[in-house]
C-alpha cells in the first residue's frame, strides 16, 4: 500500500527541486525520472521506524512469521478448493503487491540513508526504474506456485501505478514468478485515481471465484478499515479511531485466517495515520513507576 500517507507528514519547507537523489543509490535505468531532492535535516525522519525496518529486513523472526503465514495458507487453499461448489467461475486469489509478494527495503534503506520523508515522487522513481532492487517476501513465491499447480489464478490488487506497469511486471519476471497473462491479471491504480481498492475487488470478483484475499494493510480487505481523515491534533478522535479499527478487526474474527490472510509491516501503513502528532500519547497507560533506590 504504499501510496498511502506512510511514517511523518512530508515537510513541505524540505522539498526543493533538483533530481539528484537516486544518483548514489544505483546506475540509473533508461527511464529514470528526476525526484525532487531535498535538503538534509538535522534530524533523520526515518529514525522513528528505523528497528521496523531492521525486523523486516534482518530478523529470522520476521521471515518465520512469513514462511508460517503462507504455508497455512496454501493448506487452507487446498480446503477451499475442495469444499468449493464446481462451478462457471474460475477459483482465484487476490494478492497486495508490496509488503506481502515483494519486498521494497531498498526503498527504504534509500531513504534512511538520504534522510527523507517518504514522497510518491520517490517511490514513482523506484517502481519504475529499480525493478531489480526488489525482492520476494518468505513464502509468497511457493505460495503462488502451489495455487497455481492447483489450477487457482493469482491475481495481483495493488496501488502501484498503471504507467509503471512495466517496471512492476519487470521486478515480477526477474524473481521468478509467473508472468502469464499477467495484463489481465495485474490490478493497478491509475494516476491521480483514488487508494480504495473496492471497484478492482469488485471486477475480480465478478470474473473469479474468489477464495481468498492477501495484505498487509487492512485497506487491502475492505475500505471500511480506512483511518477516518482528522486533525494531527486530535488525540481523542485518534484513540476512538483506533478502538474502532480494532473492533472491526475483532468482528472479522472468522474471515483472517480463513479467507483473509494479513502479512505483518511494522513499518508503514493505514494504522499510522492515526498516530497523531505525538505517537507516544497513543501508548498504554501503566501505573509502573520507577522503583526507589536502595
Amino acid at each position: 500500500m504504499r501510496l498511502l500517507a506512510r511514517f511523518t507528514r512530508i515537510s513541505a519547507a524540505l522539498i526543493l527541486t533538483s533530481g539528484y537523489c537516486f544518483a548514489q543509490t544505483a546506475p540509473p535505468g533508461p527511464n529514470v525520472g528526476k525526484p525532487p531532492v531535498t535538503a538534509t535535516p538535522a534530524v533523520n525522519p526515518q529514525e522513528s521506524v528505523l528497528l521496523a525496518n531492521l525486523y523486516m529486513q534482518t530478523s529470522a523472526e520476521y521471515a518465520a512469521v512469513c514462511l508460517q503465514t503462507y504455508s497455512l495458507a496454501l493448506e487452507r487453499l487446498k480446503t477451499k478448493l475442495a469444499a468449493r461448489a464446481v462451478g462457471d467461475l474460475k477459483p482465484a486469489v487476490v494478492m497486495d503487491l508490496d509488503e506481502t509478494v515483494i519486498d521494497n527495503s531498498g526503498f527504504q534503506s534509500f531513504i534512511d540513508r538520504e534522510k527523507l520523508n517518504y514522497s510518491d515522487a520517490l517511490w514513482d522513481v523506484w517502481e519504475k526504474s529499480y525493478p531489480d532492487e526488489v525482492r520476494l517476501i518468505p513464502g509468497a513465491k511457493a505460495f503462488i506456485a502451489g495455487a497455481e499447480n492447483l489450477g487457482v489464478t493469482v491475481v495481483y490488487l495493488s496501488n502501484r501505478l498503471t504507467k509503471n506497469s512495466a517496471g512492476t511486471a519487470s521486478a515480477l519476471t526477474r524473481l521468478g514468478l509467473n508472468t502469464e497473462g499477467l495484463t489481465d491479471r495485474l490490478l493497478l491504480k491509475e494516476a491521480g485515481g483514488s487508494s480504495d481498492k473496492t471497484a478492482r475487488r469488485k471486477s475480480a470478483d465478478q470474473k473469479y471465484l474468489i477464495l481468498m484475499y492477501f495484505g498487509d494493510n487492512l485497506r487491502d480487505f475492505s475500505e471500511e478499515f480506512a483511518a477516518p481523515k482528522l486533525a494531527e491534533t486530535d488525540d481523542a478522535g485518534q484513540l476512538k479511531a483506533i478502538a474502532e479499527r480494532r473492533a472491526k478487526v475483532d468482528r472479522a474474527a472468522y474471515r483472517w485466517g480463513n479467507d483473509w490472510i494479513i502479512l505483518p509491516n511494522p513499518v508503514y501503513g493505514e494504522w499510522q495515520k492515526l498516530l497523531g502528532k505525538d505517537p507516544r500519547t497513543k501508548l498504554n497507560k501503566t501505573r509502573m513507576t520507577v522503583p526507589a533506590a536502595k
